[in-house]
């Protein structure tokens, strides 16, 4: 009874389709994501972004669960530490072999994720590969406890997402998402597109000192999730009001608690707040990574990352927001260049027949 009297004061008017399936979803993705800070606040763990993050995207982008989700969720997290080590431990002293080697690996994964059945395989494993090269290329980091909170984090993901599914399982079947037929030359551009780009992001984060900067490399690389120009040119819209949004509200948070910021009991339930408001403004987009997704993965970033005693976040909110428009803006131009270049081959032509 408590949870249909909830789910009716959430339900939005007109004809935004909110079903409750929609409503399970919008809780599990809240309690997984309140759950996950709190444990890596209570054992103030050095990468604590990996392990709200990782649940928050786990359950945002793949509204169910099941053997297969889990295994492409390990496997790809494995993978990566095995990659990374050999990438960072090995190549980093010949540069232009590492560059070639980081670029292999993205097309790999973005081939993937074009082709369809291994998507979450292959966007995790662009996320885990942008985020821990970001990390492990900077002498301060230390590479064991990188790694095993990776590992670890990855685990919990899949444990929390298991349990919540149970104790909040959808009401009805869900149907599978509608396949997207697409010719050869359209799978190359994709993976070819996305994956030059994502190795150029790499090398601007490597030349220059941005090790400060997750949330902008994550905007650089999300952005690329829709593997052609047109897509990514909504998704960086929508990346940037989502930020906005995200950081307007952990603004607000701040100078609500002030000097209190760092007693959790008060700062869990502005935190879920928070949490609920994005995953429910997800769930009813239904455009994978929209508003809602930018602005929940913001509170992970944010909170993750920056969510201790005597922690100032203001200075942090307005640094990110500039950082990540910045980001969008560079990375939008490689896009829209290499998709001119593509362009003008037929064996790797993007042509739009009807867009989803």
């Amino acid at each position: 009874m408590s949870i249909n009297t909830l789910a009716r004061v959430f339900t939005p008017h007109d004809n935004i389709v909110y079903t409750a399936n929609d409503f399970r979803q919008t809780l599990r993705i809240m309690a997984a994501g309140v759950t996950a800070l709190s444990i890596s606040s209570f054992y103030n763990t050095s990468y604590g972004v990996f392990f709200v993050i990782y649940p928050i995207m786990l359950l945002s982008l793949v509204p169910v669960f099941n053997r297969h989700v889990a295994k492409q969720f390990i496997f790809s997290a494995a993978l990566n530490c095995v990659e990374m080590v050999i990438i960072v431990g090995y190549l980093a002293q010949w540069p232009v072999v590492m560059t070639g080697v980081v670029f292999a690996l993205y097309v790999m994964r973005f081939r993937f994720m074009s082709k369809g059945p291994l998507f979450l395989f292959g966007s995790m494993g662009v996320v885990c590969q942008s985020v821990m090269l970001n990390f492990m290329s900077y002498p301060t980091s230390d590479w064991h406890t990188l790694l095993f909170s990776n590992m670890e984090a990855s685990v919990m993901a899949v444990g929390l997402s298991a349990l919540m599914h149970y104790l909040l399982p959808d009401v009805e079947p869900r149907k599978p998402p509608p396949l997207i037929e697409k010719d050869a030359a359209r799978v190359r551009h994709e993976y070819l597109l996305s994956g030059t780009v994502a190795t150029l992001n790499f090398v601007v984060f490597q030349m220059a000192d941005l090790s400060d900067s997750l949330s902008a490399l994550m905007a650089g690389i999300l952005i690329l999730f829709p593997m052609h120009y047109r897509g990514a040119v909504l998704s960086s819209l929508w990346r940037v009001v989502g930020v906005v949004i995200g950081c307007l509200y952990v603004l607000l948070v701040q100078l609500v608690l002030y000097d209190h910021s760092s007693h959790m009991v008060l700062m869990m339930p502005l935190i879920a707040l928070g949490f609920a408001f994005s995953a429910r403004l997800h769930v009813m987009e239904k455009v994978g990574a929209g508003v809602g997704f930018a602005s929940i993965t913001t509170l992970g970033i944010m909170f993750g990352q920056n969510l201790h005693p005597d922690t100032d976040l203001v200075f942090s909110d307005l640094y990110r927001i500039s950082s990540v428009t910045v980001s969008l803006l560079i990375t939008l131009t490689m896009v829209f260049l290499v998709h001119l270049i593509l362009n003008r081959f037929a064996a790797t032509r993007y042509v739009v027949k009807s867009e989803p």
